[in-house]
């Protein structure tokens, strides 16, 4: 059991291959929109005239040629751009280059992230803008990396199908028909492979101690982010519209992106489990 606490999921070289695919192949500049922007003394009749033909929600307004602020639609009443436009805050500012895991944290709270090109604010980003290719390849990602560290768990912290004890028979029952349909379709895999990853989680956290590994404070708050996930990857595969709480979940799984890609989680599942067999007091959660 000693021997197993120090299996790695991922060698480090690994890990740094795949967290460059997810820093450097997804980027604001894929998600941003060019910000349209008009003079400060414009009338708020005009921006809301731009705003309705050109089909955007934020304008920017210009003084002396820069853009310096902005406007949303639903700000627009009577008077001037420069009586009603907002300042910038400058934890709604990324650079072009800047990932799309900085983008997808940010959000929630900004709601509008203004992108910065060569020192000006050029382009804007909307929740609707996280619907794009980008972020959903980067959102599929990082589940599937998520539920591949799940599967390694599984099979580490219970070999032999010892795993099988843990779930209700109802779920158990589909996991075994669903191996049996890929078993005859001639796919090779086994049947843990065949769990979903709520199951994966009934499993793995049986207890608070594993809970609180996992960052979790409670076994409804795991079931209802498990859940969740598994949710947000349905409506990514089929190409659905993602929902206000499938952004606020994407934000939590940015967040912790550097963890699974790790598979730190697994990770300090497993050397809990080989800590306590020792007789040793688990690590502490970082």
């Amino acid at each position: 059991m000693s021997r197993a606490i120090h299996v790695s999921i991922r060698e480090p070289k690994c890990v740094e291959r795949l967290s460059r695919t997810f820093a450097q192949n997804f980027s604001a500049a894929e998600l941003a929109e060019p910000l349209l922007s008009l003079d400060q003394d414009q009338p708020a009749s005009a921006a809301a005239e731009l705003m309705r033909r050109r089909n955007v929600t934020v304008l920017g307004v210009r003084r002396d040629g820069l853009v310096v602020g902005w406007i949303a639609q639903n700000e627009l009443e009577t008077g001037t751009l420069s009586e009603r436009m907002h300042e910038f805050a400058p934890d709604a500012i990324l650079d072009a280059d800047a990932t799309c895991e900085a983008v997808l944290t940010r959000m929630p709270q900004t709601r509008h992230i203004f992108v910065e090109w060569l020192g000006e604010i050029t382009g804007v980003i909307t929740q609707r803008d996280l619907q794009k290719p980008a972020a959903r390849m980067w959102l599929f990602g990082a589940i599937t990396t998520l539920d591949t560290n799940l599967t390694w768990a599984v099979r580490q912290l219970h070999p032999d199908g010892a795993w099988q004890s843990c779930l209700s028979k109802g779920r158990f029952e589909k996991a075994s028909a669903l191996h049996a349909e890929r078993t005859r379709q001639g796919h090779r895999c086994d049947l843990v492979d065949c769990l979903q990853i709520k199951d994966k989680t009934d499993v793995l956290m049986h207890d608070k101690a594993s809970l609180a590994v996992l960052g979790f404070a409670s076994r409804n708050e795991a079931e209802r982010v498990t859940r969740g996930v598994e949710k947000l990857r349905n409506h990514l595969a089929h190409a659905q519209e993602l929902e206000e709480a499938d952004l606020a979940l994407a934000a939590r799984l940015a967040s912790l992106i550097r963890v699974i890609l790790a598979g730190e989680g697994a990770q300090r599942l497993l050397s809990m489990q080989g800590a306590t067999a020792a007789g040793l007091a688990p690590a502490p959660v970082l």
